[in-house]
């Protein structure tokens, strides 16, 4: 399984260099779903900001937001947070499953 992790990091302006420096990282499920939950919102929020401008830059930017959203729900399912369901034929006791 791959492994999901979100990087900080720095980037000085107005220096010579602008190379992004790492500060931490962090592959926090908790973390990374408030991440995946942001980059949506923030994606679906731009989108609808073109709605009125221009219905073909609209209709970019909300299938990308579809786009990301599909693929971070793949990479950072909210399994944890489904009820585990069993089925537990009569007769049967939590124990004998």
């Amino acid at each position: 399984m791959a492994l999901i992790e979100a990087v900080l990091t720095y980037r000085a302006h107005g220096i010579a260099s602008e190379h992004a420096v790492p500060i931490g990282a962090t592959d926090d499920r908790k973390v990374l779903r408030a991440l995946r939950d942001r980059l949506i919102a923030d994606a679906e929020n731009e989108a609808q900001t073109w709605r009125t401008i221009d219905p073909g830059v609209f209709a970019l930017k909300a299938a990308e937001a579809e786009r990301l959203g599909r693929v971070l729900a793949f990479l950072l399912p909210d399994e944890e947070l489904r009820p585990e369901l069993r089925l537990v034929k009569p007769g049967e006791t939590e124990v004998d499953g």
